[in-house]
């Protein structure tokens, strides 16, 4: 009875032990990079606009990570986007851009877990609020946030890949690439056609251990 108690006792400990390790608040994150953005856009008639074509602006996050396992990660953030898109209608070039704020929360699996460094594909949400936005139609431009020609929220989902470097037992580099796609049409009018916005961000930052 006794040992049955004192094995129970260290199992009891060793899994608490784990958990203390294992799961928790455990990195503070930041990262700034290039987004390369542009709308999935059909007609009413399902056609695609085949001269639409990528822009590139900045994106800047910040966020922690919460270990669920020593493979499993979860990261909350809170992210500013440079977004928009290229087009052109009978010889007149069209612009947008978009500057949006938003939340987020990224999955992410340690498919390589080396003490210096962490290969992880993940999946993404996030939730997406409209600051500024500005479409120029030749040399004419116009605020579609004034106007009220968007809506205010975008509902994007994606995949992601993470390389986390070690650089002191504290400080880790992270280099990340995103896809994005919007899950909701931006436009407010509806008359059959549907604009989503869909994005690629190349992504470098600092990971901090906590």
């Amino acid at each position: 009875m006794n040992k049955l108690t004192t094995t129970f006792l260290a199992i009891s400990l060793g899994l608490i032990s784990f958990a203390q390790k294992e799961k928790g608040i455990q990195q503070f994150n930041f990262h700034v990079g290039k987004n390369f953005s542009s709308f999935l856009y059909t007609n009413d008639a399902g056609e695609k606009d085949t001269n639409m074509t990528y822009t590139t602006g900045n994106q800047y996050g910040i966020g922690i990570g919460i270990a669920l396992g020593s493979r499993h990660l979860v990261r909350p953030e809170v992210i500013y986007t440079e977004a928009g898109a290229k087009s052109s209608f009978q010889s007149t070039d069209l612009n947008w851009k978009m500057n949006y704020i938003g939340v987020g929360a990224n999955y992410m699996f340690k498919l390589i877990n080396d003490s210096s460094f962490s290969i992880s594909p993940g999946i993404r949400i996030g939730y997406d609020y409209l600051l500024r936005g500005e479409q120029t139609i030749g040399n004419e431009r116009y605020n579609i946030k004034e106007n009220d020609a968007l809506k205010a929220w975008d509902l994007n989902a994606g995949a992601c890949l993470n390389g986390r470097f070690k650089i002191t037992e504290t400080l880790y580099l992270n280099a990340e690439y995103r896809f994005n796609t919007g899950l909701n049409q931006i436009e407010k009018k509806d008359e059959g056609e549907k604009t989503r916005n869909i994005a690629h961000s190349a992504l470098l930052g600092l990971s901090f251990n906590l």
